[in-house]
């Protein structure tokens, strides 16, 4: 009996080693992936298809309401570090409203309307997350992409809309905008012109209207005519 009773004291602790070797092995799978530890079942199909979402299990409206301050309704959601988060979510803010302008852009060239889409699935460096823009903002900037097609002769009054809509958005999520929305993804003619105003401008009034040369070819030119 004492035999067999050592035997099943060492299979049970040979089960043991297993079950705890197996454990470290799936926690260290579930790093390498990004999953966070609440990671559910229910959520298990959505980080497979898309990756590791980087702000957690923040996404979508819920990342919207972290970033600004709302009060969350479900519990279950870890907020985590919200200022360590914002300068990545400002990346991914600005993909979306760049996203809706281009489809608005897009739609008006092929002539047709679709849906916009207030929530969007934003690819990242590693994996995605979906972003979130109410609803109001988002139907404004798709219909601001329209009209830069349509009205291309309102482009510059277009992208000072799109300024204060993105000056809008970006206060209520606590970021500051740092570079002008209009001028980068709106086509106005006159957006390079503007850029070159503080430039400083050649002295040109003794060229009597002569274009420059390269030196080789002005040296040329004034063999011939002497």
């Amino acid at each position: 009996m004492e035999w067999i009773l050592g035997i099943l004291i060492l299979i049970l602790g040979g089960a043991a080693i297993v079950v705890i070797y197996l454990s470290e092995r799936i926690n260290i799978f579930e790093t390498l992936l990004g999953l966070n530890p609440k990671v559910t079942s229910d959520n298990l199909a959505e980080h497979v298809t898309f990756g590791p979402n980087p702000f957690g299990n923040l996404s979508g409206e819920n990342l919207w309401k972290a970033m600004a301050g709302e009060e969350i309704e479900d519990d279950n959601i870890d907020i985590g570090d919200v200022e360590s988060m914002r300068p990545r979510y400002e990346l991914v803010i600005t993909r979306h409203i760049e996203m809706i302008l281009e489809d608005g852009r897009f739609d008006a060239r092929a002539k047709e309307r679709t849906p916009v889409k207030p929530i969007l699935r934003i690819p990242m460096l590693r994996g995605s997350v979906e972003s979130f823009i109410p609803f109001t903002e988002a139907s404004r900037l798709y219909e601001i992409g329209q009209e830069v097609e349509t009205k291309p002769e309102s482009a510059e009054e277009l992208g000072a809309e799109v300024d204060e809509i993105v000056d809008e958005l970006f206060s209520r999520v606590q970021i500051e905008r740092t570079t002008s929305f209009g001028r980068a993804l709106l086509p106005m003619g006159d957006s390079s012109n503007n850029e070159t105003d503080d430039l400083e401008e050649p002295d040109t009034s003794g060229d009597d209207g002569q274009l420059a040369l390269p030196p080789g070819e002005e040296n040329a030119t004034k063999s011939e005519e002497s």
